[in-house]
């Protein structure tokens, strides 16, 4: 992270992370009070809410988890049973990957247990609307305090960018639109560090204690919150050390606090999952998570998929992000090494810029993996880190909130690059499993931008903040790109699959070898009978315990990186149609004649 130099508000806009506005009505509207940006910042979620669609999910995750809603909202309870245990009584074939399982059966969400149970409550209230729209309270609620924790690190001044920053340029704004629970983690997650800060600050003991349900919380909606509240739990011990009276006994009980609220959160949690299952939880098998290497490969590449991977795309649009990402950081760079040197800094930035209207224009609905490429923010804002100003210092007490936020999302990222996947979070944006932490990096990275625009003439800092602006929309606008695309591809899949199987009647019999296929059938899925056939040499197993069964057809899907299931029928099965659409977009959706 870097050492955090702090710097005082300055008494006019001279510096500031945005320019002033260009005239007094402006001005005055980004002078309102924080409540009404927040409010602002809603009505473009809520807007986008419209852009994005709610028909259908980006990750197979989010259809666990609302699939579990819908069964508990229904009052089925947690167990999703077998579509068709008399075929399949080894239970070899049941469509849901990565499932817990016990005695009881079969729960497609009991990981985080409290979390489905709100999906349910949301279900009830609004169906998968409310279950995003849950999701973009998140976004709200972590802009808000992460403004909150900015006023106390910064000054008022870094409030508002920070909110705009964390709700539209980071990538809590494409988290808003998933169910599973990232921006919820991370408005847990800050909220813990902003109490825990005050708390130290004002030697209130009573109010450390306080920590301790925001993180057991926080563990009980995303994992990774475990990681985030032993990083806070280790900062706030070593603050304690340094410290002496009140404030040592204070920063003792922040750590304590914290470290239990994530210690009793994980045990609770997994004793709340085995009462559910009635008795110790596995996962039902699933495609392997991680690359079959060694630990240090593993923790390498999971890092540069997560953090600095262009677009799943290739090509052109991931030469035009990288170009933009290494423009940014030159300029960075030239900006600490030669202040006021100012043209290469202007040159820099429109490079910068325009390379990433060329990625937008070349991959406008490309998905961006990579942390430091999804959020150009925190790029340059952690290269700026530890910029030094001739601006008097602040008091203590700030320091104090910025040493708990820098400390600790430093602390949970290197643990998160210890401990995650090899392949990183899978399909993501921004490398989820950082999520929960942004709010606490955002400030800080916007008052290091601060602090390296102080050392530009206005004139270079206005063309350096118009292109790290344009940077952000394209991303932003990228992200929300993808997320439609992605989510009108896998509805018109879904439909497809749909089409097709309605033709055999009530209840139709759908097998796939694409793990995360039936997962993300959730609209549907309650109406049909899903069997994942991973391997494709089981086909004829199958389709024979079917025929057996009085089952007269079936649908088979195949996606276009999986082998053809329809070539492996057994001699007098024919096929009988083939999706024309889904055929063009190269997956195979094929009604088989089992007679």
């Amino acid at each position: 992270m870097g050492r955090v130099t702090l710097v005082t508000e300055p008494p006019t806009g001279t510096g500031a992370v945005s320019p002033p506005a260009p005239n007094g009505r402006l001005r005055r509207l980004w002078a309102r009070p924080r409540w009404t940006h927040l409010v602002a910042l809603a009505l473009i979620l809520v807007a986008l809410m419209a852009v994005v669609g709610t028909g259908a999910s980006f990750s197979a995750d989010e259809g666990a988890a609302i699939t579990q809603a819908r069964s508990l909202a229904r009052g089925d309870g947690w167990i999703v049973d077998h579509p068709l245990p008399q075929v399949d009584p080894e239970g070899a074939f049941y469509p849901l990957e990565l499932s817990a399982q016990g005695p009881r059966g079969i729960a497609p969400f009991a990981k985080h247990p409290l979390y489905a149970v709100v999906l349910a409550g949301a279900q009830k209230v609004g169906g998968v609307n409310a279950m995003v729209a849950l999701s973009l309270l998140g976004t709200l609620a972590a802009a808000a305090m992460g403004a909150a924790l900015a006023a106390r690190i910064g000054g008022p001044g870094l409030a508002r960018p920070t909110l705009w920053a964390i709700g539209l340029a980071s990538p809590l704004l494409f988290d808003g639109f998933l169910v599973v629970a990232h921006t919820v983690g991370a408005a847990l997650a800050v909220a813990a560090v902003l109490v825990a800060a005050i708390a130290i600050e004002r030697r209130r003991p009573l109010l450390a204690v306080a920590v301790g349900p925001l993180v057991a919380t926080a563990v009980l909606f995303r994992t990774e919150a475990l990681l985030l509240g032993v990083a806070l739990a280790v900062v706030a011990g070593l603050l304690a050390l340094r410290g002496s009276g009140a404030t040592r006994l204070t920063s003792a009980l922040v750590a304590g606090a914290s470290l239990a609220g994530a210690g009793v959160a994980a045990v609770g949690e997994r004793a709340w999952a085995a009462a559910i299952l009635g008795g110790t939880a596995a996962a039902t098998s699933g495609g392997t998570r991680g690359a079959d290497v060694g630990y240090l490969s593993a923790r390498l590449h999971g890092f540069v998929i997560t953090w600095l991977r262009p677009s799943y795309n290739g090509g052109t649009v991931d030469v035009a992000l990288v170009v933009m990402a290494a423009a940014l950081a030159l300029a960075v760079f030239a900006a600490r090494r030669h202040p006021g040197d100012d043209p290469p800094v202007r040159l820099l930035a429109v490079v910068a810029a325009t390379a990433a209207v060329v990625a937008l224009a070349t991959g406008p609905t490309a998905i961006v993996p990579g942390l430091l490429i999804a959020c150009p923010l925190v790029l340059v804002g952690l290269l700026s880190s530890g910029t030094r100003t001739d601006a008097q210092p602040v008091p203590p007490a700030s320091g104090t909130s910025a040493t708990l936020a820098a400390g600790t999302f430093a602390g949970f990222a290197l643990a998160v690059i210890a401990t995650q996947y090899g392949t990183g979070g899978s399909g993501e944006w921004g490398g989820r499993y950082f999520a929960i932490g942004l709010p606490l990096l955002v400030p800080i990275c916007l008052l290091n931008l601060r602090r390296v625009g102080r050392t530009l003439s206005a004139a270079t800092r206005r063309v350096a903040a118009i292109a790290l602006l344009v940077c952000v929309a394209c991303l932003s606008t990228m992200g929300i790109a993808g997320l439609r695309h992605t989510h009108q591809f896998a509805g018109k899949l879904t439909a497809a699959v749909d089409r097709t199987a309605r033709t055999t009647g009530d209840r139709p019999v759908i097998i796939t070898n694409e793990p995360g296929r039936p997962r993300a059938a959730w609209a549907t899925f309650d109406r049909q009978r899903w069997l994942l056939a991973r391997d494709a040499d089981d086909l004829p197993r199958l389709l024979s315990r079917l025929r057996a069964a009085g089952i007269g057809q079936v649908v088979l899907v195949s996606g276009p990186h999986s082998p053809d299931l329809s070539l492996h029928l057994e001699p007098g099965m024919r096929v009988v149609s083939n999706d024309a659409w889904a055929q063009s977009k190269k997956w195979k959706v094929v009604l088989v004649d089992l007679a």
